[in-house]
């Protein structure tokens, strides 16, 4: 009798057209949610090249009950949700009826949970909401180092009155401590390597968060295929931890792509790597791009140490067009890096032979062959919950360079610092607000550096009003000069349009100087509108920029990515 049935629906389902779907009655409901609830997606309008969702005939009954689960969920405990078939299209019909609405909301915990309770009085009932708060306590705890607090959540619901009462209860505990740990790892990997990339040590106290950054460590190091830090055992408040490494299976890793962009033009890269150079996590890479301004050549070698070290060398070669000139460069560099979270400190040492060459000006850029030898620090402190679509946090960058004049080893005495930072915070992470400053220097005491270290203002991540290091001064033939100082300021407020689009209102304020201090009299503004389409690679990025006091000055940038 079985198969005859598969039989039956078999032929039914061979024999009935895919259907068309239409949504009556829906008000509180998106009906972009309503298709999300059937596992389908409506294209947006502008999307010409999408076929309209469809659904098979067999299979609508099953979307009747999905639908009104869906309401349900929503708070809708009276939904009616019913269904016609009329030629090519199904018709769902909803009648939402009054919703179930919170009337109190109870919370009993010694932790301030308050800001995290995503459902609030006078709202209407959501399931998802209510789930979600239960979590995010029982998160909040966990950041807190209570690994055994205990939870009880409830909902009380009145189909007659149409009300609801919540509870949230929370019992800490004793705090806990991170236990032995204990390493299952490759022969290729060193156990004792990984295990010191944890962001915690025995004995510190249990947290959540330092579980997610040593995630997020572990994985920064492109040998690791897989790994598990398992702190689900308890040995009362004593949480050991059992830490998995797979690595990859084929470390050999070859790269290409192609972009655009309003700085650069049309771009191509391509790229050799080893991941697990002779064990240890050890990388050796070879990686070639190629823009409309720049052509690039670089080998690099990491060493990864106990301890959040990195050992790192670079050889490479490095063309570079430049208004009025162009550049090219050879240079090694060796860094020491030590990575925290949420900081890392770096320091280095440059060699740089750059050939200025090309020049339409032999004055502001002359062709010359200068050697730099310099020394290279940089201090980085990142807390942004995501980096290219970040919603809160903020991050701090110090780098500095500089040189004395010696025969042998530089052409100049100089130094040159940039210090840069950003604060972004968001509504419900749907509205974000964020702010960034810039300010750089650069001294010049003895013999000459290269026109291509200097300061450059413009383009979609400085002032969007102009165009790639297209601000400031200007040579006779209408190039670019560059400056040895600088200060940018940027205020943006990103909002949400529909689905996946989001808009951006921005003002951008630049001042730069010819000395080493910004000349703080005459400021380079920029105001501007953007539009941000939301990819899993991050948010493909298009800016229209103008200066308020002279509208003929504008500029239109496109992107991947936030500016910050």
């Amino acid at each position: 009798m079985r198969i005859i049935w598969l039989l039956i629906v078999s032929s039914l389902l061979l024999l009935s057209a895919p259907l068309k779907i239409t949504f009556l009655g829906n008000k509180a409901i998106s009906e972009a949610q309503l298709y999300e609830t059937l596992g389908l997606r409506k294209p947006y309008k502008i999307e010409v090249w999408e076929d309209q969702p469809v659904i098979d005939e067999v299979a609508v009954a099953q979307s009747l009950s999905a639908l009104t689960s869906f309401y349900r969920a929503k708070g809708f405990y009276h939904a009616k949700v019913v269904f016609e078939i009329k030629e090519d299209r199904v018709i769902f019909t909803i009648a939402e009826n009054d919703p179930i609405i919170v009337k109190s909301v109870q919370v009993n915990s010694p932790i301030d949970v308050e800001p995290i309770i995503a459902i609030h009085a006078e709202e209407r009932f959501d399931q998802d909401k209510f789930s979600e708060t239960k979590s995010a306590i029982k998160k909040r705890y966990g950041e807190r180092g209570f690994c055994n607090a205990q939870f009880n959540a409830k909902a009380w619901v009145d189909i007659e009155t149409d009300e609801a009462h919540l509870l949230f209860e929370a019992e800490p505990g004793e705090k806990c401590t991170f236990g032995k740990i204990a390493v299952e790892s490759t022969p290729n990997v060193d156990a004792k390597l990984t295990a010191s990339m944890l962001r915690f040590d025995e004995g510190d106290p249990y947290s959540v968060d330092t579980i997610k950054q040593s995630y997020e460590a572990l994985y920064a190091q492109e040998a690791v295929a897989r790994a598990m830090i398992n702190d689900n055992e308890r040995n009362g408040s004593i949480v050991p931890i059992t830490l998995v490494i797979e690595e990859v299976e084929r470390p050999i890793r070859f790269t290409a792509g192609v972009g655009y962009s309003s700085d650069q033009g049309l771009s191509a890269q391509m790229g050799i790597k080893h991941r697990n150079f002779f064990g240890d996590l050890k990388t050796l890479a070879l990686d070639a791009r190629y823009t409309e301004l720049t052509q690039e050549i670089a080998g690099t070698f990491t060493l990864p140490l106990q301890n959040r070290g990195v050992l790192g060398a670079e050889v490479g070669y490095k063309n570079e067009t430049f208004d009025g000139y162009k550049t090219e460069s050879t240079y090694e560099k060796v860094t020491a890096k030590y990575q925290d979270s949420p900081a890392s400190v770096m320091a280095g040492l440059l060699f740089d032979r750059v050939q200025t060459y090309d020049s339409s000006d032999p004055i502001n850029f002359p062709d010359d062959m200068l050697f730099i030898t310099s020394p290279l620090g940089e201090i980085n402190i990142d807390t942004r919950d995501k980096i290219l679509e970040p919603t809160k946090g903020f991050w701090l960058n110090a780098k500095a360079t500089g040189s004395l004049l010696s025969p042998v080893f530089s052409d100049a005495t100089y130094f040159k610092s940039l210090l840069s930072g950003a604060y972004i915070t968001s509504a419900q992470e749907q509205h974000v607000v964020g702010g960034k400053v810039k300010w750089g220097t650069l001294r010049v005491y003895d013999g000459d550096v290269p026109a291509s270290y200097r300061f450059y203002a413009g383009g979609m991540n400085s002032n969007r009003a102009y165009t790639y290091r297209d601000l400031g001064p200007k040579n006779s033939a209408g190039d670019p000069l560059g400056f040895p100082s600088l200060l940018e300021g940027t205020l943006e407020y990103r909002f949400p349009i529909s689905g996946e689009f989001r808009g951006v209102l921005f003002s951008d304020l630049t001042f730069i100087g010819d000395d080493y201090i910004p000349d703080y009299d005459t400021a380079y503004w920029g105001v501007g509108a953007g539009l941000r389409y939301v990819t899993p690679i991050g948010p493909i990025a298009v800016d229209f920029g103008f200066d308020p006091d002279d509208t003929a000055q504008y500029a239109i940038h496109f992107r991947i990515g936030e500016l910050f």
